[in-house]
């Protein structure tokens, strides 16, 4: 099965529609080795979307305290730290969604999660120019998960 990449957001509140603009963006890379979704962060679509899947890659809008544009990778015991489950753009979102994956054991065997530190999340239809300024660099770190730690 190929890797998943999931874009987490909503397209109308501005910087927190970066991970629906991402998965659009490598959508239309026209690639065949991966399949892209975006979702609303809802922790059961969530699980219901990766569930039987060996790799998954999730881009969200993670407030974390950095500088707006800044990319949180986080990958391995999959132990998400709390900071991502509570400034989670989304009500419970990814953590919530890995803490109900784990309980009923179908986490994919290598999740790993780009967080993006927003500058706003407001009724927009466009993302601040320090998101849209870090997207290319989400697209080749997904696409760099895809190719090296996917296969």
């Amino acid at each position: 099965m190929k890797p998943l990449v999931i874009g987490v957001g909503n397209r109308w509140r501005g910087d927190d529609g970066v991970g629906p603009r991402t998965v659009d963006a490598i959508g239309r890379l026209g690639r065949h080795d991966v399949d892209v979704v975006a979702l609303d962060g809802e922790p059961a679509r969530l699980v219901a979307a990766w569930t039987g899947r060996r790799c998954v890659v999730v881009v969200d809008a993670i407030r974390a305290g950095a500088q707006p544009g800044t990319i949180h990778h986080l990958v391995g015991d999959l132990r998400i730290p709390t900071v991502v489950g509570e400034s989670s753009t989304h009500g419970g979102g990814v953590a919530a969604a890995v803490a109900i994956g784990r309980a009923l054991g179908s986490l994919p065997e290598r999740l790993v999660i780009l967080g993006v530190e927003p500058a706003a999340i407001d009724h927009a239809d466009h993302l601040s120019p320090a998101v849209t300024g870090a997207i290319d660099d989400v697209i080749d770190r997904v696409l760099t998960e895809v190719s090296d730690a996917c296969v």
